[in-house]
Protein backbone atom coordinates (compact mmCIF):
# COMPACT_ATOMS: atom_id res chain seq x y z
CA UNK A 1 0.00 0.00 0.00
CA UNK A 2 0.95 3.43 -0.56
CA UNK A 3 2.07 5.79 2.08
CA UNK A 4 -0.28 8.78 2.48
CA UNK A 5 1.05 11.70 2.15
CA UNK A 6 0.78 13.90 5.26
CA UNK A 7 -0.87 17.31 4.84
CA UNK A 8 1.11 20.66 4.66
CA UNK A 9 0.25 22.04 8.18
CA UNK A 10 0.74 18.80 9.91
CA UNK A 11 3.64 18.12 8.79
CA UNK A 12 5.14 21.35 9.19
CA UNK A 13 3.98 21.02 12.72
CA UNK A 14 5.74 17.42 12.96
CA UNK A 15 8.87 19.27 11.54
CA UNK A 16 8.44 21.94 13.97
CA UNK A 17 8.13 19.86 16.97
CA UNK A 18 11.29 17.73 15.88
CA UNK A 19 13.51 20.51 15.48
CA UNK A 20 13.58 20.25 11.63
CA UNK A 21 11.82 23.60 11.01
CA UNK A 22 12.77 26.75 13.01
CA UNK A 23 9.87 29.09 13.40
CA UNK A 24 10.64 32.94 12.90
CA UNK A 25 8.95 36.05 13.40
CA UNK A 26 9.04 38.72 10.32
CA UNK A 27 10.07 41.87 12.27
CA UNK A 28 8.28 44.19 9.46
CA UNK A 29 4.73 42.13 8.71
CA UNK A 30 4.35 40.14 12.20
CA UNK A 31 4.10 37.14 10.53
CA UNK A 32 5.53 33.56 11.06
CA UNK A 33 7.75 31.80 8.39
CA UNK A 34 9.85 28.90 8.84
CA UNK A 35 13.56 27.79 8.42
CA UNK A 36 15.34 24.88 7.95
CA UNK A 37 17.19 23.65 10.96
CA UNK A 38 21.09 23.31 9.78
CA UNK A 39 22.16 21.58 12.50
CA UNK A 40 19.72 19.05 11.37
CA UNK A 41 20.24 19.28 7.61
CA UNK A 42 24.11 18.87 8.72
CA UNK A 43 23.15 15.19 10.08
CA UNK A 44 21.59 14.33 6.39
CA UNK A 45 24.25 15.33 4.22
CA UNK A 46 27.12 13.96 6.78
CA UNK A 47 25.54 10.20 5.81
CA UNK A 48 24.53 11.60 2.03
CA UNK A 49 28.20 12.17 1.13
CA UNK A 50 29.60 9.06 3.13
CA UNK A 51 27.11 6.75 1.16
CA UNK A 52 28.21 9.06 -2.33
CA UNK A 53 31.79 8.97 -1.86
CA UNK A 54 31.67 5.17 -0.66
CA UNK A 55 29.92 4.56 -4.03
CA UNK A 56 31.55 6.82 -6.04
CA UNK A 57 35.37 5.44 -4.73
CA UNK A 58 34.24 1.48 -5.39
CA UNK A 59 33.28 2.19 -8.87
CA UNK A 60 36.35 4.38 -9.64
CA UNK A 61 38.70 1.23 -8.13
CA UNK A 62 36.70 -1.30 -10.53
CA UNK A 63 37.41 1.01 -13.29
CA UNK A 64 41.30 1.46 -12.86
CA UNK A 65 41.90 -1.98 -12.13
CA UNK A 66 40.17 -2.36 -15.80
CA UNK A 67 42.47 -0.19 -16.96
CA UNK A 68 45.65 -1.11 -15.40
CA UNK A 69 44.76 -4.72 -16.99
CA UNK A 70 44.38 -3.36 -20.14
CA UNK A 71 47.47 -1.83 -20.16
CA UNK A 72 49.69 -4.32 -18.57
CA UNK A 73 47.91 -6.73 -21.23
CA UNK A 74 49.15 -3.57 -23.62
CA UNK A 75 52.75 -3.28 -22.45
CA UNK A 76 54.58 -3.45 -25.77
CA UNK A 77 51.82 -1.47 -27.83
CA UNK A 78 52.09 2.10 -26.75
CA UNK A 79 50.11 2.89 -29.55
CA UNK A 80 47.12 1.16 -27.97
CA UNK A 81 47.97 2.62 -24.28
CA UNK A 82 47.39 5.83 -25.73
CA UNK A 83 43.93 5.49 -27.82
CA UNK A 84 42.56 3.45 -24.60
CA UNK A 85 43.82 6.57 -22.23
CA UNK A 86 42.64 9.12 -24.52
CA UNK A 87 39.25 7.60 -24.81
CA UNK A 88 38.96 7.65 -21.55
CA UNK A 89 40.49 10.66 -20.70
CA UNK A 90 38.06 12.78 -23.18
CA UNK A 91 35.07 10.71 -22.30
CA UNK A 92 35.35 11.74 -18.42
CA UNK A 93 36.48 15.49 -18.89
CA UNK A 94 33.47 15.76 -21.01
CA UNK A 95 31.39 14.83 -18.52
CA UNK A 96 32.54 16.42 -15.89
CA UNK A 97 32.48 19.81 -17.82
CA UNK A 98 28.60 18.66 -18.87
CA UNK A 99 28.28 19.07 -14.80
CA UNK A 100 29.77 21.87 -14.00
CA UNK A 101 26.99 23.70 -12.45
CA UNK A 102 26.71 21.08 -10.08
CA UNK A 103 30.14 20.64 -8.80
CA UNK A 104 30.06 24.39 -8.48
CA UNK A 105 26.80 23.59 -6.17
CA UNK A 106 28.32 21.03 -4.22
CA UNK A 107 31.68 22.95 -3.68
CA UNK A 108 29.66 26.06 -2.77
CA UNK A 109 29.88 27.47 0.86
CA UNK A 110 25.78 27.59 0.66
CA UNK A 111 25.75 23.54 -0.22
CA UNK A 112 23.50 23.00 2.68
CA UNK A 113 20.92 25.89 1.44
CA UNK A 114 21.54 23.99 -1.73
CA UNK A 115 20.74 20.50 -1.01
CA UNK A 116 17.82 20.59 0.85
CA UNK A 117 16.02 22.05 -2.62
CA UNK A 118 16.37 18.33 -4.06
CA UNK A 119 14.03 16.58 -1.43
CA UNK A 120 10.97 17.96 -0.52
CA UNK A 121 9.94 19.08 3.55
CA UNK A 122 8.08 15.08 3.58
CA UNK A 123 11.39 13.67 2.21
CA UNK A 124 13.48 15.53 4.76
CA UNK A 125 10.47 14.23 7.72
CA UNK A 126 10.76 10.64 6.20
CA UNK A 127 14.56 10.54 6.35
CA UNK A 128 14.63 10.76 10.26
CA UNK A 129 12.12 8.52 10.76
CA UNK A 130 13.16 5.92 8.29
CA UNK A 131 13.18 1.65 9.32
CA UNK A 132 15.40 1.04 5.57
CA UNK A 133 19.06 2.44 5.58
CA UNK A 134 20.52 5.25 4.62
CA UNK A 135 21.44 4.03 1.18
CA UNK A 136 18.18 2.40 0.50
CA UNK A 137 16.57 5.81 1.11
CA UNK A 138 19.01 8.28 -0.72
CA UNK A 139 19.06 5.47 -3.44
CA UNK A 140 15.80 6.62 -5.57
CA UNK A 141 16.61 10.42 -5.83
CA UNK A 142 18.58 12.05 -8.55
CA UNK A 143 20.96 13.81 -6.63
CA UNK A 144 22.29 10.87 -5.48
CA UNK A 145 22.91 8.89 -8.43
CA UNK A 146 24.18 12.09 -10.44
CA UNK A 147 26.82 13.01 -7.48
CA UNK A 148 27.68 9.32 -7.13
CA UNK A 149 28.55 9.74 -11.11
CA UNK A 150 30.22 12.98 -10.99
CA UNK A 151 32.65 12.01 -7.87
CA UNK A 152 32.92 8.75 -9.40
CA UNK A 153 34.47 10.38 -13.34
CA UNK A 154 36.56 13.27 -10.48
CA UNK A 155 38.20 10.45 -9.28
CA UNK A 156 38.94 8.44 -12.02
CA UNK A 157 40.23 12.11 -13.67
CA UNK A 158 42.74 12.08 -11.01
CA UNK A 159 44.22 8.29 -11.82
CA UNK A 160 43.67 9.63 -15.86
CA UNK A 161 45.97 12.63 -15.28
CA UNK A 162 48.71 10.76 -14.06
CA UNK A 163 48.61 8.01 -16.88
CA UNK A 164 48.20 10.38 -19.42
CA UNK A 165 51.76 12.11 -18.26
CA UNK A 166 53.65 9.02 -18.43
CA UNK A 167 52.08 7.29 -21.50
CA UNK A 168 51.52 9.85 -23.73
CA UNK A 169 54.79 11.12 -25.25
CA UNK A 170 54.94 14.79 -25.51
CA UNK A 171 55.83 16.99 -27.97
CA UNK A 172 58.04 19.08 -26.94
CA UNK A 173 57.20 22.04 -28.97
CA UNK A 174 53.96 21.25 -27.68
CA UNK A 175 54.62 20.78 -23.93
CA UNK A 176 52.67 23.99 -23.21
CA UNK A 177 48.83 22.84 -24.00
CA UNK A 178 47.15 26.39 -24.47
CA UNK A 179 49.48 29.79 -24.87
CA UNK A 180 48.27 32.97 -23.89
CA UNK A 181 49.02 34.54 -27.10
CA UNK A 182 47.27 37.52 -27.49
CA UNK A 183 46.99 40.60 -25.04
CA UNK A 184 43.10 40.00 -25.14
CA UNK A 185 43.44 36.70 -23.98
CA UNK A 186 46.02 37.63 -21.41
CA UNK A 187 44.14 40.56 -19.52
CA UNK A 188 41.07 37.90 -19.68
CA UNK A 189 43.17 35.29 -17.82
CA UNK A 190 44.34 38.39 -15.42
CA UNK A 191 40.16 39.34 -14.77
CA UNK A 192 39.47 35.82 -14.06
CA UNK A 193 42.03 34.94 -11.37
CA UNK A 194 40.87 38.45 -9.81
CA UNK A 195 44.51 39.94 -10.50
CA UNK A 196 42.66 43.45 -12.13
CA UNK A 197 40.09 43.49 -9.31
CA UNK A 198 42.78 43.62 -6.46
CA UNK A 199 45.32 46.27 -8.74
CA UNK A 200 41.74 48.53 -9.21
CA UNK A 201 41.50 48.62 -5.07
CA UNK A 202 45.32 49.03 -4.85
CA UNK A 203 45.43 51.52 -7.61
CA UNK A 204 43.06 54.83 -6.51
CA UNK A 205 44.28 57.64 -8.47
CA UNK A 206 43.77 57.12 -12.39
CA UNK A 207 43.50 53.89 -12.13
CA UNK A 208 42.91 52.86 -15.86
CA UNK A 209 46.47 55.02 -17.15
CA UNK A 210 48.33 53.75 -14.00
CA UNK A 211 47.03 49.67 -14.49
CA UNK A 212 47.75 50.21 -17.90
CA UNK A 213 51.46 51.04 -17.93
CA UNK A 214 52.30 48.34 -15.08
CA UNK A 215 50.60 45.78 -17.21
CA UNK A 216 52.67 46.88 -20.24
CA UNK A 217 55.77 46.42 -18.03
CA UNK A 218 54.59 43.26 -16.62
CA UNK A 219 53.22 41.60 -19.62
CA UNK A 220 56.63 42.54 -21.81
CA UNK A 221 54.41 44.92 -24.06
CA UNK A 222 55.78 46.85 -26.51
CA UNK A 223 55.77 50.99 -24.59
CA UNK A 224 53.45 51.44 -26.88
CA UNK A 225 50.57 49.42 -26.39
CA UNK A 226 49.64 50.87 -22.67
CA UNK A 227 47.10 53.44 -24.32
CA UNK A 228 45.64 50.12 -26.37
CA UNK A 229 45.59 48.61 -22.97
CA UNK A 230 44.06 51.51 -21.37
CA UNK A 231 41.16 51.59 -23.57
CA UNK A 232 40.98 47.51 -23.26
CA UNK A 233 40.33 48.23 -19.04
CA UNK A 234 37.82 50.95 -19.73
CA UNK A 235 36.26 48.81 -21.93
CA UNK A 236 36.58 45.84 -19.54
CA UNK A 237 35.08 47.78 -16.44
CA UNK A 238 32.22 49.72 -18.35
CA UNK A 239 31.56 46.36 -19.64
CA UNK A 240 30.19 47.64 -22.69
CA UNK A 241 29.39 45.50 -25.82
CA UNK A 242 33.00 45.65 -27.09
CA UNK A 243 34.17 44.53 -23.70
CA UNK A 244 36.69 41.57 -24.16
CA UNK A 245 34.51 39.57 -21.19
CA UNK A 246 31.77 39.17 -23.96
CA UNK A 247 33.97 37.56 -26.90
CA UNK A 248 32.71 34.19 -27.55
CA UNK A 249 36.14 33.00 -28.69
CA UNK A 250 38.35 34.18 -25.88
CA UNK A 251 35.76 32.26 -23.14
CA UNK A 252 36.06 29.67 -25.14
CA UNK A 253 39.86 29.87 -25.24
CA UNK A 254 39.59 30.71 -21.40
CA UNK A 255 37.73 27.61 -20.57
CA UNK A 256 40.81 25.45 -22.03
CA UNK A 257 42.74 27.59 -20.50
CA UNK A 258 41.77 26.27 -17.00
CA UNK A 259 40.77 22.81 -18.23
CA UNK A 260 44.86 22.41 -19.03
CA UNK A 261 46.87 23.90 -16.15
CA UNK A 262 43.81 22.58 -14.10
CA UNK A 263 43.07 26.01 -12.44
CA UNK A 264 40.53 25.58 -10.19
CA UNK A 265 38.71 29.10 -8.85
CA UNK A 266 36.58 27.34 -6.29
CA UNK A 267 37.61 27.12 -2.66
Amino acid sequence: MKKQSLAKKELERLCLEEHILIERRDQISNAFFYLPNLEKIGIMIHDFDFLVEGAARGRAINEISKIEKYLFDNEGNPDAQYKYLASAYSSASMYIESKKDLLSDRRSENWKYLFINYFSLEDIYNYFHKVQPASTFFRPHKIYTDLVELNYYLKLMEYLRSQVMLVIPIDEEKEIPVKLDSIDLKLFFLHELGFLDMLQKRIREDFYNHAAKLLTTLLGEKPVQWKVISRKLKSLYIADDESILNNPDLQSKMKDIFFNYKIDLHD
